[in-house]
């Protein structure tokens, strides 16, 4: 079993959580699967999380942290509208993972956290947006409008250039919708 530096541990184990509730789902993510996927014995990741429940809170925590930064990012962007709706295409960024995984995470019976917070980061987004346009039903359109971008990108259902073009258009839909 590989060995990996103390400071490390803990991002290491929720990488490894995060690429298997990707790749399988929740009931792929077993304690022993992660422990395995981060080259730590099982007792080393309860060292750092000391439950599945653990690991889920810690990825929910991960999540909230990238998404905070990106919405701060969004507040200093000079045309939030604009970044918001290019910055929508699925990258595989590691927010991108983080969503993912945290959505497999409510697919499954006992998500409620994960669905509470996705709910609250899509409600931070829609937030954001409000402050700026001044508008709450319009910051909504935005957001209904990049979950959609953000869908077909992450399903694989738009290449990179088509993505760029379905954004160019939804930009001048939000303009003459006022954003």
């Amino acid at each position: 079993m590989a060995r990996v530096a103390s400071g490390t541990v803990r991002a290491q184990l929720l990488d490894a959580y995060e690429s298997l509730l990707i790749e399988g789902g929740e009931r792929a993510a077993t304690v022993q699967a992660v422990a395995d996927r981060a080259g730590v014995s099982k007792g080393g990741l309860l060292y750092h999380f000391g439950s599945k429940a653990a690991l889920e809170a810690g990825l929910i925590e991960r999540l909230d942290e990238l998404g905070a930064a990106d919405i701060q990012a969004l507040r200093e962007a000079d045309d939030m509208v604009e970044t918001f709706l290019r910055t929508s295409v699925a990258s595989g960024s590691p927010l991108d993972r983080a969503i993912v995984a945290v959505v497999r995470l409510a697919q499954a019976p006992s998500g409620a956290l994960a669905r509470a917070a996705l709910q609250r980061q899509d409600d931070d987004y829609a937030a954001a947006l409000t402050e700026r346009l001044g508008d709450e039903e319009l910051a909504l359109a935005i957001v209904l409008l990049s979950d959609g971008v953000y869908l077909r990108s992450a399903l694989g259902a738009l290449e990179a250039q088509r993505a760029g073009d379905e954004v160019e258009v939804l930009l001048r839909i939000a303009r003459r919708l006022g954003a």
